[in-house]
């Protein structure tokens, strides 16, 4: 058994400083290891094992001590989901060290309660290879998942309703990569914890041993569990918080059974103390630990300020945070804001790591699709599909459907006027080239009669559900791109893995800056065609429909006699039920199967064990919250965005404006935990949920603020009356034709003024197809489709991008663009150049291939040429023009450009935009020089 430790910061001897390169500095490596780690650093086997999401998907990094914890990108997982946002996740380290379990999903599924509870993905990761087994399961996106021990033995949970009352615990043997055992159980089963004695977790607030199947209780640790972890020994240690009292900081105390025995070893602030694994099977206890008053030999002591995310193997380093970094920047990098406190010297370091993203390496391939779907192409306007019909109404890659991405300024706007009822901005016919008629945004979806929402209450529903994004992730403010469906192709659905799966019966039609979905399939009648067009393109339509649901469920809570505090809708805090329902609705009296019950459901109600009952408010302390949101129920993240507004990370950096607080501290008036837990709804504050189905349905009137002066109220930016501000571009527009003597241009687009910029068009010089599938036309090929996206950039406002893929992967995703110049005038040179976009096109091997067309047996002239491009280099951020040549031209020539490129990853952006054919003269430029 190992000795008993306590590490806190040591003054340190003067040391020479350690050489560090400065590559791994760039990477977050300490500047002086000797200083912070100790002399024996460079021979140290410690390491730390940390995930991050971002865009590209859900990475797991691993930082080594003997490189000075430099941290180095193991892996890339996104289940083949290319346009889904942000990623999110959780990962654990088995007890041998050599293997990591992961369990990630889109950020945004946790805004939907049934994907939050069951649609997470579990990986198997091999911490020395950064090979990556994905399992079929899906499990719950919970702080608990995945759960690692002392053997190779890991599990995860997943409930099998959203109400959460029964659960399933599954056990993955990561040495063989597959699931062994999945165990249903009776009641909320949180904090699984392996052992090879038996499992253990926590049931309806005791600490119970799951054994062949069955349930035994051991121990009521009191107070609300948070953490349970198990030894190599086979003792258990856990973490509980009782309720505070107002005023009173609350407590979390610390716990271990060893068999025979509860004892309780001390005390720390409950914000600031995190139960950890080690080697060994060794326990740790991280951060307040002055009130630890005992602790066994195998349960280390690690002294940090803060609560810790992750400790390294050894607990020689703490990840305080790590948070992604938005930068505007189109280089494909990642970026993480890390703080790390080094346990030897008590320092603490914050740095920005810059990594390379790995491709995805939870798809496997080649795969066949699910699901016949007939041939498409783009013919220059559109990808056709006339015999497989989308659930959701507004197709992707429409062209007369195209969006303009706003900036922040103009969502404030559009917020601060429509909570006043007086979004009336005039909408002309043919609103971004839509064809629709005329309109106004409250014209069309008019305030229903009900309470006035807060500005700041409606902000931060947009933060939360999409970054208050309105067109696909892909566009930048400023840029036009596809509409932003939650789940066009209904992929997220199965355990297939994304990109190879289409599932229309499963399409989740959210539309949007704050995602409409109810009237948004093909077959509903609630709105009229031009209204589910304007809801899915313009952002102030999207947010007039918004708020009118807002409103909804405010009256809806208020009809059910159902109320918070003063119930005066003008204080922020007072609209907590409202966005409870917002997100998980409300039960109505005499719903079918609810015995009588009614009210707000379990899964957003605050005393829910799946969030950690130790969390501070959300964002309040440390806004690396944003990357973890599942920690946090779906109100109490509204509440922390309207008390801490999401930034734009656009020079220059803007945010939506503070609300006017009610108290000195400048917060918000929050709920406890347990503000919605009594008999009325089963609920305990020590976690005895035993009775707790739909009768955990919350309903009544509770009080935090008898008063109103602590409570907040909106601050508005824009007057009733105020124009439509400028969208804040973060690409400047270019809407300059190509001019040259004879020079035929072909666009990707057979109208090239049909874009949302407001580029006029120029007359085409020949066609442009987009052929998906290989072969062509094959009957899998409309799979291409889910990763073909449209951009409003590049030439005269609109280009078409997907991502370079492997041979082994071309049977679904192939893509071929093919420029036909309407060549007339015989065989003769031409200069062809091609537009290369200022972004979405990341392809450093794009090879273009010039088929000459003379058409004359054995002619030399007409043999093909390629010429390989760097799109990614020559753009630079800006919009070029590249020369592919001179070329001897006939009238059936043609240039091709495949995404298909041996060894490529399925991660870089190519792309098709204007090519132009210039008549011969003066010298020649080479391939891939500037024109």
């Amino acid at each position: 058994m190992s000795a008993s430790v306590l590490v806190v910061p040591q003054p340190v001897a003067a040391q020479p400083i350690s050489p560090v390169p400065a590559e791994t500095l760039s990477r977050g490596a300490l500047a002086d290891p000797d200083a912070s780690l100790g002399p024996d650093w460079a021979g140290s086997r410690d390491q730390l094992v940390a995930g991050a999401g971002d865009r590209s998907g859900f990475h797991l990094f691993v930082a080594r001590e003997r490189d000075a914890f430099a941290w180095s990108n193991l892996t890339t997982l996104n289940a083949g989901l290319p346009d889904v946002g942000n990623w999110t996740g959780s990962v654990c380290v088995t007890g041998s060290g050599k293997r990591a379990v992961a369990v990630y999903a889109p950020t945004s599924y946790s805004n939907k309660p049934e994907l939050a509870t069951k649609g997470a993905y579990v990986a198997v990761v091999d911490l020395t290879n950064g090979k990556v087994v994905p399992l079929k399961e899906r499990v719950q996106l919970a702080y608990y998942n995945p759960s690692c021990g002392a053997g190779e033995r890991v599990l995860v949970t997943r409930p099998t309703d959203v109400d959460q009352q029964t659960t399933e615990v599954i056990a993955i043997d990561a040495a063989a990569g597959k699931v062994t055992s999945t165990v249903r159980l009776a009641g909320q089963f949180t904090n699984a914890a392996p052992a090879a004695e038996g499992d253990y977790g926590i049931l309806r607030g005791g600490l119970h041993r799951l054994r062949a199947g069955k349930l035994t209780k051991l121990a009521d640790p009191g107070g609300q569990p948070f953490a349970v972890r198990v030894t190599a020994a086979g003792a258990v240690d856990v973490l509980t918080v009782d309720e505070a009292k107002p005023g009173v900081e609350a407590r979390a105390s610390a716990h271990r059974y060893d068999g025979r025995r509860h004892t309780v070893l001390g005390t720390g602030r409950a914000t600031g103390l995190e139960l950890v694994g080690l080697s060994g099977g060794r326990n740790a206890l991280v951060g307040d630990i002055a009130g630890i008053r005992r602790h066994p030999a195998d349960l280390v002591l690690l002294t940090a300020g803060d609560k810790t995310r992750v400790a390294s193997r050894e607990g020689h380093l703490l990840l305080m945070s790590a948070s992604p970094v938005e930068t505007g920047q189109a280089d494909r990098r990642t970026r993480l804001d890390v703080t790390v406190r080094a346990t030897r010297s008590g320092r603490e370091s914050r740095h920005t790591v810059t990594t390379t993203p790995k491709a995805p390496a939870d798809v496997a391939a080649p795969r066949a699709g699910r699901r016949q779907a007939p041939s498409a192409q783009i013919t220059g306007e559109v990808i056709t599909n006339p015999f497989f019909r989308p659930t959701c109404a507004v197709p992707r890659n429409d062209i007369r459907r195209q969006v303009l991405q706003p900036s922040a300024n103009q969502v404030e706007w559009a917020v601060d006027l429509a909570v006043q009822g007086k979004l009336t901005v005039s909408r002309p016919a043919n609103y971004l080239k839509t064809g629709g008629p005329a309109y106004t945004p409250q014209g069309l979806f008019p305030l229903p009669s009900g309470p006035r929402v807060p500005a700041q209450v409606m902000l931060a529903v947009l933060a939360q559900e999409t970054n208050m994004a309105q067109a696909s992730w892909h566009a930048a403010p400023g840029d036009g791109g596809n509409p932003l469906v939650s789940d066009y192709y209904g992929s997220r659905s199965s355990s297939s893995w994304g990109w190879d799966y289409i599932d229309y019966d499963s399409s989740d039609c959210g539309y949007g800056i704050s995602q409409v979905t109810d009237g948004m399939t093909w077959d509903s009648t609630k709105w009229t065609e031009a209204e589910r067009v304007a809801i899915s393109s313009d952002y102030a339509a999207n947010i007039a429909a918004g708020l009118r649901i807002l409103v909804e469920k405010f009256n809806q809570v208020q009809s059910l006699g159902i109320s918070v505090n003063t119930n005066d809708p003008r204080y922020i805090e007072n609209w907590f039920l409202a966005v409870w329902g917002y997100n998980s609705g409300v039960h109505p009296r005499g719903e079918p199967g609810a015995n009588g019950n009614y009210g707000l459901g379990w899964f957003n109600n605050p005393a829910n064990p799946s969030y950690p009952a130790n969390r501070a408010p959300f964002l309040r302390i440390n806004t690396d919250d944003a990357s973890h949101p599942s920690d946090w129920s779906y109100p109490e993240r509204i509440m922390g965005w309207a008390e801490v507004p999401q930034w734009q990370w656009i020079d220059p950096v803007t945010k939506y404006s503070k609300p006017l607080f009610g108290s000195s501290s400048n917060q918000l008036s929050l709920p406890s935990r347990y503000q919605f837990c009594g008999a009325a709804n089963n609920c305990s504050p020590f976690g005895d949920n035993s009775g707790c189905d739909e009768s955990c349905w919350w309903h009544g009137s509770t009080s935090w603020a008898s008063e109103a002066a602590p409570l907040s109220t909106e601050k508005l930016v824009y007057a009733v009356g105020s124009a439509e501000p400028a969208v804040k571009a973060v690409y400047p527009k270019r809407c300059t034709p190509f001019s040259a003597s004879g020079a035929l241009v072909v666009d990707d687009l057979k109208d090239s003024s049909i874009n949302p910029l407001g580029c006029a068009g120029q007359s085409w010089g020949g066609k442009f197809t987009l052929r998906l599938g290989s072969p062509a036309g094959d009957g899998n090929s409309f799979y291409a489709d889910i990763d073909v996206h449209q951009l409003g950039a590049g030439y005269l406002g609109h280009m078409w991008f997907t991502h370079s893929v492997d041979d082994s992967d071309a049977p679904l995703h192939q893509v071929v663009g093919t420029w036909t110049p309407n060549i007339r005038s015989g065989i003769q040179s031409w200069d062809i150049v091609v537009h290369l976009p200022s972004h979405g096109a990341n392809e450093t091997a794009a090879e273009y291939l010039i088929q000459p067309g003379i058409g004359i047996y054995n002619d030399p002239r007409d043999q093909e040429r390629t010429c390989v491009v760097n799109q990614d280099s020559a753009t630079q951020g800006a919009d070029r023009w590249v020369s592919l040549g001179r070329h001897t031209l006939g009238p059936r020539a043609r240039v091709q450009l495949s995404n298909r490129i041996t060894g490529a990853n399925g991660e870089v952006d190519i792309a098709w935009d204007a090519m132009a054919f210039v008549p011969a003269t003066g010298t020649a430029k080479s391939c891939g020089t500037a024109w």
